[in-house]
């Protein structure tokens, strides 16, 4: 979806929960859109819409939008947890704004701390290595049936639907 046509779907207090996040780090905006578009062009090149479902392929999408927008923070920053601080904050905010059934919310909210979680092994590389590395991550994913299963993956993706 355009930039402005999802602004157009929100409401003002989504707008402004939005505004707020960026007015406080105005740098990162065209990096975090760069590395959102960079995410859903490499998703489907890798998974086809499949990604678009709730299942392995969302998860990896899911952490390479969250290690690309911190990789494009870390870059420009050289500061490893303001990159993660800043992904997370993006991310969060997405799941805040987007209007997604619980479980599904759980399942984004775990997959991009996962993505998060591995960003130190992979900051510094270039784009198909961190698609390789995530993808073998994605090779194991764990499917949930309810929100708290997500504690039963610390360190792996999950996923709803197969």
């Amino acid at each position: 979806m355009k930039v402005w046509s999802r602004l157009k779907t929100m409401n003002l207090s989504q707008l402004l929960k939005l505004a707020k996040v960026f007015i406080q780090r105005p740098q990162y905006i065209n990096l975090t859109l760069k590395a959102s578009r960079k995410a859903m062009t490499i998703a489907s090149r890798e998974y086809g819409k499949k990604h678009y479902g709730n299942n392995p392929a969302n998860a990896f999408r899911h952490a390479l939008w969250v290690t690309l927008i911190a990789q494009g923070v870390y870059r420009k920053k050289k500061d490893l947890a303001a990159a993660k601080n800043w992904a997370k904050k993006v991310t969060d905010l997405h799941e805040d704004i987007a209007v997604n059934k619980p479980l599904e919310r759980a399942m984004d909210l775990h997959n991009n701390k996962i993505g998060l979680l591995y960003f130190d092994a992979i900051f510094d590389k270039n784009e198909q290595e961190t698609v390789d590395f995530l993808k073998k991550i994605t090779e194991k994913a764990q499917k949930i049936k309810k929100p708290e299963d997500t504690k039963n993956h610390p360190k792996e993706f999950v996923f709803i639907d197969d």
